[in-house]
């Protein structure tokens, strides 16, 4: 993996928070907002410990910042965020949500969704 491509990244998690690059400095604790420039267009990468800190921040986990994803984390994050709320839920809401689905697959979706 390259700089660019965790920059690539980063820069994207970011964005996807509305967060500038000036806040992601500040609530890191990178002094200001060049250090964040400099890693999203891969002049400089941040080490282990602030790369678990940016993980946090940005709600998504370390693997998917050094490119190493796979299933849901290959997923839009909307898709994920919804994967995790569905996770929350107790084991008899999940199936009503597992109901809906499989009838949402099925042949005759006019059963399931007005309109």
């Amino acid at each position: 993996m390259g700089n660019t491509e965790l920059g690539a990244r980063l820069r994207a998690a970011r964005e996807r928070l509305y967060m500038s690059q000036a806040t992601l400095a500040e609530l890191i604790g990178a002094g200001n907002q060049s250090t964040v420039a400099g890693w999203e267009r891969g002049r400089t990468e941040p080490d282990g410990e602030t790369l678990a800190r940016l993980a946090v921040i940005l709600k998504v986990s370390t693997d998917h910042l050094l490119g190493v994803d796979g299933g849901v984390l290959s997923l839009p994050a909307d898709v994920t965020d919804l994967a995790r709320d569905i996770a929350d839920l107790p084991p008899s809401e999940r199936a009503v949500i597992e109901k809906i689905v499989a009838a949402l697959k099925a042949e005759d979706k006019a059963k399931v969704v007005p309109g």
